[in-house]
């Protein structure tokens, strides 16, 4: 470990808060809409397609599915070694699940799984070192957006030349593309310049102190941004790090995509990469966004629906193949990020209770 990296910031992160009563309500609205839609599409022919899945084929898509968040566990593992975070791959593995659990019931722009990374990461490592456990996230999230990129640049450069789509589900795809490359152009400007962040974050302090009436600890805030930048640098002189980390990551898109390509194959129906990964860009986009909807359920369907049956997929074939790769990539993934995150609160709760400390109220609940 490199002698350059600043001593740790010591703070408490909490983790993010769940209301199931309001997630539930919401998820109920969003399927609420979703059935209206599929009525008018017609139910009777989507039963027809689903009859036609081959279960065997289908079945390959949770195994892919498990296998993207292994990958992208793995790239993340490899960042927070070199910042002597000791996790074992199956704490990865399960903190990566959790990580999709928070965010599919508290929309936040992926805000609360991210912070549910770090809680998780300081905890099961012993080391409550903020900056640096934000540093190996902040880097990781960097690092998971090159193959989204490329991937989806190639895609729509596939059916720019080879599909003939309508113009406005082109324009949907390259807007939404042109958003995500900005937004983490911004991204990176923010981990990287020694005066966006820290500006930001005493803005943020004014404004909390004049509307609540209370004192920040200015002088703590920025010395954990100062020491969370010098982290970031520090990452960016790891190259074989950064190297492999961006290997797993790409491996982690290609098993994501794959899912969609295998749910169509079990519908016994061919679709080009091309399309499948142009329109998961949308999908991809949509549910990092804080939207009001718990996993963007219904809105994001609706939208996969539409863009597949624009770039040549009949509508009942669609709709069958979104509520499949949906189920996977959703409801499945949702559900075991839930029994992660039970998991690791109870094995956080035992080793607090090893060393003679007490339950948290959040840990307990």
């Amino acid at each position: 470990m490199s002698s350059a990296i600043p001593p740790p910031v010591k703070e408490e992160l909490e983790l993010p808060t769940l209301h199931p009563g309001k997630s539930m309500a919401l998820v109920a609205l969003g399927l609420g809409v979703y059935l209206i839609y599929l009525y008018h599409v017609g139910f009777s022919d989507i039963i027809k397609s689903l009859e036609e899945v081959n279960p065997l084929i289908f079945a390959v898509g949770f195994v892919l599915a498990l296998m993207g968040v292994l990958f992208d566990g793995l790239a993340w593992k490899r960042v927070a070694r070199k910042f002597d975070f000791q996790v074992s791959t199956w704490d990865v593995f399960s903190m990566y699940l959790s990580y999709i659990f928070l965010n599919n019931l508290i929309p936040s722009g992926s805000f609360s799984g991210e912070t549910a990374r770090i809680y998780f990461l300081e905890k099961l490592a012993g080391d409550s070192s903020l900056d640096r456990a934000s540093a190996t996230v902040a880097g990781t999230r960097i690092i998971t957006s090159v193959p989204f990129f490329l991937g989806t640049i190639l895609g729509l450069g596939y059916l720019m030349l080879n599909a003939d789509i309508p113009a406005w589900a082109l324009a949907t795809c390259s807007s939404i593309t042109l958003v995500m490359v900005f937004a983490n152009v911004v991204f990176i400007g923010f981990c990287f310049s020694n005066t966006w962040l820290e500006g930001l974050i005493c803005r943020i302090i004014d404004g909390l102190e004049r509307l609540f009436h209370i004192h920040v600890n200015r002088t703590t805030c920025v010395s954990v941004v100062r020491s969370f930048h010098e982290s970031m640098k520090n990452l960016t002189d790891h190259r074989r790090t950064l190297l492999i980390s961006t290997l797993w990551a790409f491996a982690a898109w290609v098993s994501m995509n794959l899912v969609a390509f295998v749910t169509f194959r079990s519908l016994g129906v061919n679709v080009s990469a091309g399309a499948i990964v142009a329109v998961y860009a949308v999908m991809i986009f949509l549910q990092m966004l804080p939207l009001v909807l718990p996993g963007g359920v219904g809105l994001v369907d609706i939208v996969m629906i539409t863009l597949f049956n624009a770039v040549g997929v009949p509508m009942h074939v669609a709709v069958a193949a979104t509520i499949l790769s949906r189920l996977i990539q959703l409801w499945f993934l949702t559900i075991l990020g839930g029994m992660a995150t039970v998991y690791l609160l109870k094995k956080i709760d035992r080793r607090m209770l090893s060393k003679g400390g007490k339950r948290s109220p959040l840990q307990a609940a």
